[in-house]
Formats: C-alpha cells, sequence, structure tokens
C-alpha cells in the first residue's frame, strides 16, 4: 500500500488535484518501468522497448522547468527512429513545445487527468455470466495481456510488459498494483489495473475486446477495482483518459481536474 497521507475527498484537496492525476501517470511509468528498463532520472524518465507503438517509446518530463535537461533525453529517443512519445505531466511551455517540435514530435493534445470521490460512482453491474477477478502470474496473467493488446489495440510484447508476467502479481487484498479480468466463458474480455501512489488510487490499462464493447464491461472493471481501493480506506479515484473512453468516466463521476500534454513522433 501507498505510504503517502491518502487523500479523502475532492475537495479536501482541491488546490492540487489536477496535478496530483496528472502527474500519477509518471508515478506508474516510474513505478512499471523500475527494473524493466526505465532510465530514471530527477527530471524525466526514459523507456525504450523498440516496440511499434508510441507507448513504448517514451520520454516523461518531470517538470515544466526541467525541459532543458529532459530534451537530452528526447533527442536520444528521436534518433532511434521508433513510433514514440513525449508525456509532460507539469505542463509544457512554448519553448519546451517548439523544441520538441524540430525534434519531429507534432503536438498530440492533451490527454484529460479525471478524478472522482469513490463513494460517488455510479453503480454498475456485469451481464448474467461475466465476472470480474484478479489476475495473476501464469495463464491468468497472459489472458490479461492479450485482452489488453486487442482492446487497447497494442502490440502483444508491449501489453506483456505492463502485465503480471512481467511485473509479477502480489494477490495481498492491499496490493500497491492489483490486475483485473472479466471473464466469460474462463476468457478475458476486458482488463483493468489498480496502482496505487500518493494517496490516490489510480486506474490504469483499462481495455475491452472489440466484440464485447457496449456491455459496461470496462465500466464495472474501473469501478469495481476502485470500489476495493475504498475498503482500503482510498477516497479519490484518478486516471488519464483516451478519447474512446471519455464520456464512459464522465457517466461514472469523474471529472476532467487537469491534462498532461502529449507529443508523438513517428517514424519517417
Amino acid at each position: 500500500m501507498s505510504d503517502t497521507a491518502i487523500i479523502g475527498s475532492i475537495g479536501a484537496s482541491r488546490k492540487s488535484i489536477g496535478i496530483r492525476a496528472a502527474r500519477h501517470l509518471e508515478l506508474s511509468f516510474r513505478t512499471f518501468t523500475a527494473g524493466h528498463g526505465g532510465e530514471a532520472a530527477a527530471d524525466y524518465l526514459r523507456w525504450v522497448t523498440g516496440e511499434a507503438h508510441p507507448m513504448g517509446n517514451v520520454v516523461v518530463v518531470s517538470r515544466a522547468d526541467a525541459a532543458r535537461a529532459a530534451l537530452a533525453a528526447v533527442e536520444t529517443l528521436a534518433r532511434e527512429n521508433l513510433p514514440s512519445c513525449v508525456l509532460c505531466p507539469d505542463g509544457v511551455s512554448p519553448a519546451a513545445a517548439r523544441a520538441l517540435s524540430a525534434f519531429g514530435f507534432a503536438d498530440a493534445g492533451a490527454i484529460p487527468a479525471m478524478a472522482v470521490d469513490i463513494g460517488r460512482l455510479r453503480a454498475t453491474t456485469l451481464p448474467a455470466g461475466y465476472a470480474l477477478v484478479r489476475a495473476a502470474e501464469g495463464r491468468s496473467g497472459q489472458a490479461w495481456a492479450d485482452a489488453l493488446a486487442e482492446g487497447y489495440g497494442l502490440p502483444p510484447g508491449l501489453a506483456r510488459r505492463f502485465s503480471p508476467e512481467e511485473l509479477g502479481a502480489d494477490l495481498a487484498a492491499d496490493a500497491r498494483i492489483q490486475y483485473f479480468s472479466i471473464v466469460r466463458d474462463g476468457r478475458a474480455v476486458a482488463t483493468s489495473m489498480l496502482f496505487l501512489a500518493d494517496g490516490l488510487a489510480g486506474i490504469y490499462c483499462v481495455a475491452t475486446r472489440p466484440a464485447e464493447r457496449g456491455k459496461g464491461l470496462g465500466a464495472h472493471a474501473t469501478a469495481e477495482a476502485l470500489r476495493i481501493a475504498r475498503t482500503l480506506g482510498y477516497g479519490v479515484g484518478v486516471l488519464q483518459s483516451s478519447t474512446a473512453g471519455h464520456s464512459i468516466y464522465v457517466g461514472l463521476g469523474f471529472a476532467d481536474v487537469g491534462a498532461v500534454p502529449m507529443f508523438v513522433r513517428m517514424p519517417k
């Protein structure tokens, strides 16, 4: 469990919740990539997997005023000529944006950082025949990675890097990282991950196989993981939303509280 004081409500952290929700993404990358190829520095994190997807070759800039130091990491990333992205949870200055453009990174807009008081989440249910289960190493971890890859459109090798197969799985009730699958007929059809850090319950890796969409599976995998966090004392859930998922999260009760500027470079 996180050793940072738990935030009880959005209202109790009104002035800082936006930046904390955005920076939770950096905390997740630093945690997931530690010992798995991440190059962590005070001003940035660089993670290069060689996978053919921007989220597999990433620089996360830690502070807006640290752009100069981080640009050296970005230049190295650009030389790899792989699909890649730069994430700026603390915002980005016009000068840094111009420098990123010079390296071939296009402004891809900002990822909404969202938050919800967990006790106010809309109720969710699963259709008959579906169940939410914890995923672990071994067969269930591989099934989780397969569902994430298909549902989120990730290369299988990259999905595995976020999975219990790569990171391990602690099945304790208060584990800092918890993996969830929604299964039907023994097959994982949707995924989510709960990451407890900085006093917040973060949700990551929400994905649903295309053939199973429209049944509320992603909403349930999100909300139920947060309800589990609430039993551990967590009051606020955060995530960074994709375009496709934004309306679903709003429907659950999430609100936009911040943003993570993103720049993407594709090979020429």
